[in-house]
């Protein structure tokens, strides 16, 4: 009896997925991969599709687990930024190039479920980063004010940080500048 079988089938799918690609990635090829039936993977997930969302699912919490050791940490405001800068490039650039694959989305449904997602997680995106912003401005010896609607100011920056990230023209260091400007 497998002692957490949910767990091995995420696992050996997304070895197939990053090793081998989507196309490989079937219900048959995880089963012989799990050493179990295919029915089995059936019982947790009914479609290729839940497997698929459930793996990117996965990926996104991953991030937000290294976000919170990094939004916990006793770096200053803008170290802690950043930090979430680099740490999103590296999860922005690993996203592109495993799950958004042309293949990836054969059908309409793909990319609105996986859209419906990714919002989800922006949403939470944002809001860690007015956590940071409101925690920051509240302490005793703060030089941050915030001159705007704290959520308003941490869409910029992560919309900042994602159009960085996608088109590096503009250096993080040069954004940080104009930041502190704006949060002075």
């Amino acid at each position: 009896m497998l002692e957490n079988p949910k767990g091995l089938i995420l696992e050996k799918s997304k070895e197939i997925l990053y090793t081998e690609g989507y196309s490989k990635l079937s219900m048959r090829n995880v089963a012989k991969a799990c050493d179990i039936a295919i029915g089995t993977i059936y019982n947790y997930y009914p479609t290729k599709k839940d497997l698929v969302m459930e793996m990117m699912t996965e990926y996104w919490q991953e991030y937000f687990r290294v976000l919170e050791k990094l939004i916990n940490s006793q770096d200053t405001f803008y170290v802690k930024l950043n930090k979430i800068f680099n740490e999103l490039s590296i999860f922005i650039k690993t996203f592109k190039e495993v799950w958004l694959k042309s293949d990836f989305y054969d059908t309409p449904d793909y990319i609105e479920t996986g859209l419906k997602k990714q919002y989800i997680f922006i949403e939470k995106l944002i809001r860690k980063i007015e956590d940071i912003l409101i925690k920051e401005a509240t302490r005793k010896d703060s030089k941050i004010h915030i001159k705007f609607d704290s959520y308003e100011t941490a869409k910029f920056i992560l919309m900042n940080f994602i159009s960085m990230i996608r088109m590096p023209f503009f250096q993080y260091s040069s954004f940080e500048i104009f930041l502190k400007e704006l949060l002075k």
